[in-house]
């Protein structure tokens, strides 16, 4: 009886394993590569050395902020 459980799992054993050998020969892709051209939108990104130009417009005025005062006609509120 031991013998029949023993050869059954090795028998198990041997067919899961061709067919993960099979599996694992089918499935071979090429490898994915990038292509080697440069978006025309990250030129600059690659070309330009140097810091670029900073979008915060820094000959602006400063503001000083400070809260606004609460409408004393709310309603809701308690008085």
């Amino acid at each position: 009886m031991e013998l029949l459980l023993i050869l059954g799992a090795v028998l198990a054993c041997t067919v899961v394993g061709v067919i993960a050998v099979r599996m694992a020969a089918q499935s071979r892709r090429p490898p994915l590569r990038l292509d080697n051209e440069l978006d025309e939108r990250d030129e600059d990104l690659v070309t330009r050395v140097g810091p670029s130009r900073s979008p915060i417009d820094r000959s602006a005025e400063v503001l000083d902020v400070e809260p606004i005062p609460p409408a004393s006609g709310r309603s809701g509120e308690k008085a």
